[in-house]
């Protein structure tokens, strides 16, 4: 039997507590809250996407960064494995759009409950409100731990300390720390699935628009391009497509951010279907035409663009204008200014590089008996729980794959 320390009470120290209790291990977790799974209740604006209902292949086209690392952890717990662990202990799951699970309740505290149900009752000890303050390491192999009430030996640390986002759950960065100081290696932290901040200024807040092309570039280089839904806001755009957007540019500087509102169609045949209503609508405003195809708002907001007069007939526009709107409606520019910071953030983009931990394990190259899981890693995807669900798996796998002798 192993003594065995987890630190964080998120999603992937609970799973981790919880699978290296059933291997027979002493399994205390430590966690610096009053309450665990503080950001786990948050997730899913309370409801907990809890993972996702998709095959593999589909599932690892949604992760952003290093998916290549989650094909060993996911061949030992799958999302298709969460979704059966949860209705084996009494939590069935609804599946919505796009494969997003949820748990029947439709509250995330029944996930939470259902972990200290499982920990208590499988005699993990629980430490809480006790915060971790440095891990200790003798002759390249994890010994203990030091905390704010004391110290601890242990034969194996497993970190779950979460990354930088949702920084008022006590995510403050402390495994980051602690692996630097191991010289482990992390790579540079960024906040990911956050809202942007633009140049211009426009009055269209509020307004969401479905399947727009986004296009990212910075000077001629294109870093991203895909269509996804968006919002305006009062300082920029967010919007599910510009949250997903931002974990893959964030770290690349990004300079202008392009709307493509009509994207199913080119501009010359934007132009030619623009062409075909104003003939035969030649005496109606073409502000009155254009809301045909987009936006009232949106409208105003591309003729005052143009300078275009918003009273301004079919029949008496000219075919410059006309293509000059053709190619706005193909081609909304703006310039970035910047991402929302890590208090706005749903995940942490970086983290401890993959090249530092084995995959089958958890464990790190460096340090016998230490181990990552978690958002702690550079592992990040988009959103649809997908990033849950990568917890659960490296908790998984760093709980499961602890042999006497082996650490």
């Amino acid at each position: 039997m192993l003594k065995v320390c987890v630190i964080g009470g998120g999603p992937a120290g609970l799973m981790a507590a919880y699978t290296a209790r059933l291997e027979g291990h002493q399994v205390e977790l430590f966690e610096k809250n009053k309450q665990l799974g503080k950001k786990l209740q948050l997730t899913g604006h309370g409801r907990c996407n809890v993972t996702n209902n998709c095959s593999k292949d589909e599932f690892f086209k949604h992760v952003v960064h290093n998916e290549k690392f989650l094909y060993s952890p996911f061949s030992q717990f799958s999302n298709l494995d969460m979704i059966k662990f949860l209705k084996s202990n009494g939590l069935p799951t609804i599946e919505e759009d796009h494969g997003r699970m949820f748990p029947g309740s439709n509250s995330s505290q029944d996930i939470v409950l259902l972990f200290v149900e499982l920990l208590r009752k499988n005699n993990v000890i629980l430490h809480m409100d006790e915060a971790c303050t440095n891990v200790v390491v003798e002759e390249n192999r994890v010994v203990g731990i030091k905390t704010d009430k004391g110290t601890y030996s242990f034969d194996v640390v497993i970190v779950a300390t979460g990354g930088k986002s949702f920084v008022s759950t006590g995510s403050s960065g402390d495994g980051y720390k602690w692996a630097e100081a191991l010289d482990i290696k992390v790579s540079n932290l960024y906040p990911g699935l956050v809202s942007l901040q633009t140049r211009e200024d426009f009055d269209l807040a509020g307004l969401s628009l479905s399947n727009v092309g986004i296009q990212v570039k910075k000077d001629k280089k294109v870093l991203y391009k895909e269509c996804g839904d968006i919002l305006f806001t009062h300082e920029g755009l967010s919007g599910p497509g510009i949250l997903i957007m931002s974990s893959y540019v964030i770290n690349k500087d990004p300079k202008r951010i392009i709307l493509d509102l009509i994207p199913n169609k080119s501009v010359d045949e934007v132009d030619a279907l623009l062409l075909e209503r104003m003939s035969s609508l030649s005496n109606k405003q073409l502000k009155h035409i254009l809301e045909m195809m987009i936006p009232k708002r949106l409208v105003q907001y591309i003729m005052n663009q143009l300078n275009i007069d918003v009273n301004l007939k079919a029949n008496e526009t000219t075919k410059a204008q006309r293509r000059s709107i053709s190619e706005l409606l193909k081609c909304l520019s703006f310039e970035i200014v910047n991402f929302a910071g890590f208090e706005q953030a749903m995940v942490t983009v970086g983290g401890i590089k993959t090249n530092q931990i084995q995959p089958q394990t958890m464990e790190t190259k460096k340090i016998k008996g230490l181990k990552f899981a978690g958002e702690v890693l550079d592992l990040d995807a988009q959103t649809g729980g997908y990033n849950l669900q990568i917890a659960w798996t490296t908790g998984y796998v760093a709980g499961s794959t602890l042999k006497e002798g082996a650490n």
